[in-house]
């Protein structure tokens, strides 16, 4: 006698007439699921890193006494930095994701979930996203999601050295392969074949110009339900022309900018202050430490503002220098050629002896020089501006950080050098004062000077100013049209001051929060996308 009545239905069955029900047995639905990996894409110097030749390790910020060593040491050179990081001279097959690092991957490891490694999880900083991978995984969704959809979670590290053209193929390639390693059954531990046919992407910082080329460049975005995108430079940011002349910046204040931040928090201000100063030396603690890299690095080059960049009261001229001659505000309207290939001007944004730190100046025959070089990659960041402009996915959604001090626009200062006269940087080479802050002496020209002997004036950098996340202003964060109902601000009152920063947003809570309130919303489109065209066919 039967006793169970096994139906078998697809997930989109279940919101119509479910046929074959009978009386008197029990009825057994069982729902034919679909998988939608959740791929994180991470932001710049957020990927592990090795050589491809000989597959030693370059960059591993999960790793501190390596960083410490490599990056921190007072003997770790301009020099020695971009040795080890480009080489003697960038090409994009010089660095790979470094994964498969059994010691690494051993935080993650779990007896209920043994594909993670496979996922991805080892290719990108553990610290920074750590928690959210395992807050996304472990996500109770609640009904139709969790009958209808698997959710595995993924994440693609890349060459951030290179550009995010070419990280964009890349990311294509693993959506193609990641969804063809679903239906051919390559996760499943039975080796069942599984509906998998599309996935949704969640970025950090430039891993949002990544998943944009993906879509736009490489005709990724038929297989991309939409896009939730944190703290995106969507079209640049000062910060990249700021750190390339000053290095990193230090922490300056605390949550109120007054000193008695220190009475109410001194705990969270001592490990604020250390762990910045800390950051500031491992990433770069002045321009020449800092312009060896990203000057060397096509996807360094591509954060820069765009000539779509406007700053935070709307400008385009995101630049000020009070020369000798009168206020100059600049781009007027090409920053590639007005700003960034600027040679002799003291507001110049890269001094072309940092490009090739500790080298000889001649070149020999027939190679191109450092600023050559340069000038190229900065063409290739350019070209991808101008392909990418500001293309979106048209499912997306973007929450950014705020109330941070950040450079919306960079502004300098010019005094006269007589004003200095028992000035204590008189006569010294500023190479080597300048950390997490500029000055240089100029000519009658404006030219700059490395001693002040002949100096006409001192000019200063000032220090970011203007709102956002402490490295993406509001503008650039937010520009993307999406509209209210699709962007989320993230400041003071939604967490702790000390969390909201551009590297540390995803372990906030409130931006968890966000991402899965996003995939929700997604989802239940997707849904809305599959079940009507399948009632209308089945009610005709």
């Amino acid at each position: 006698m039967k006793t169970i009545n096994r139906i078998n239905i697809k997930w989109q069955q279940l919101f119509g007439e479910i046929k074959g029900l009978e009386t008197d047995v029990q009825n057994r639905i069982c729902i034919e699921t679909e998988v939608i990996p959740i791929i994180l894409v991470p932001g710049l110097m957020g990927s592990r890193l090795r050589r491809r030749l000989g597959k030693t390790k370059i960059w591993d910020p999960d790793d501190t006494l390596f960083m410490a060593n490599k990056y921190g040491k007072s003997s770790a050179t301009a020099a020695k930095r971009k040795a080890l990081l480009i080489g003697s001279q960038f090409r994009a097959d010089y660095a790979e994701v470094h994964d498969g690092d059994r010691r690494h991957n051993k935080r993650f490891t779990s007896q209920h979930d043994s594909n993670r490694a496979r996922r991805g999880w080892g290719e990108v900083m553990w610290d920074s996203y750590g928690e959210f991978l395992v807050r996304l995984q472990e996500h109770q969704w609640s009904p139709p999601l969790n009958a209808c959809f698997e959710f595995p979670v993924h994440a693609f590290g890349y060459n951030w050295t290179a550009s995010n053209h070419d990280a964009g193929l890349a990311l294509k390639r693993y959506i193609d392969r990641t969804t063809g390693d679903y239906q051919n059954g390559v996760y499943s531990p039975d080796g069942r074949k599984r509906k998998c046919n599309k996935v949704i992407l969640v970025t950090h910082s430039m891993g949002g110009l990544v998943a944009r080329s993906a879509c736009m460049l490489h005709g990724a975005e038929g297989k991309v339900i939409g896009v939730i995108h944190g703290v995106q430079p969507a079209v640049g940011s000062p910060s990249a022309y700021w750190r390339m002349k000053a290095g990193f910046e230090r922490p300056r204040c605390g949550p109120t900018r007054e000193w008695w931040d220190w009475l109410r928090n001194p705990l969270k201000m001592a490990k604020h202050h250390l762990l910045g100063h800390l950051s500031a030396v491992v990433l770069g603690t002045n321009g020449e430490e800092v312009t060896s890299l990203l000057g060397n690095s096509p996807g360094g080059l591509e954060l820069l503002p765009t000539k779509d960049y406007r700053d935070n009261a709307g400008n385009r001229d995101w630049l000020s220098y009070h020369g000798a001659k009168g206020e100059v505000r600049l781009p007027v309207a090409d920053p590639y050629e007005e700003i960034y290939l600027l040679r002799g001007s003291a507001y110049r944004m890269v001094d072309p002896e940092w490009l090739a730190p500790g080298k000889l100046k001649n070149v020999p025959v027939g190679k191109k020089g450092p600023w050559q070089l340069y000038s190229g990659y900065l063409n290739q960041a350019k070209k991808f501006h101008n392909s990418l402009q500001t293309y979106f996915h048209p499912e997306s959604y973007q929450f950014y950080g705020t109330d941070l001090d950040s450079p919306d626009r960079v502004e300098f200062s010019r005094r006269d050098y007589s004003h200095f006269s028992r000035d204590p940087f008189t006569h010294v080479d500023l190479r080597f004062v300048n950390k997490g802050g500029f000055r240089t002496y100029v000519d009658k020209r404006d030219w700059p000077l490395d001693m002040g002997e002949e100096a006409d004036a001192i000019v200063t950098l000032g220090p970011p100013a203007g709102k956002g996340d402490g490295t993406v202003p509001d503008s650039s964060a937010k520009v993307l049209p999406f509209g209210e109902e699709r962007t989320t601000k993230i400041g003071t009152n939604d967490g702790s001051w000390f969390e909201i920063g551009h590297q540390d947003i995803f372990r906030t809570s409130r931006a968890q929060e966000v991402v899965f309130t996003c995939i929700w919303n997604l989802t239940q489109k997707y849904i809305d996308e599959q079940v009507v065209p399948i009632n209308a066919v089945e009610s005709r």
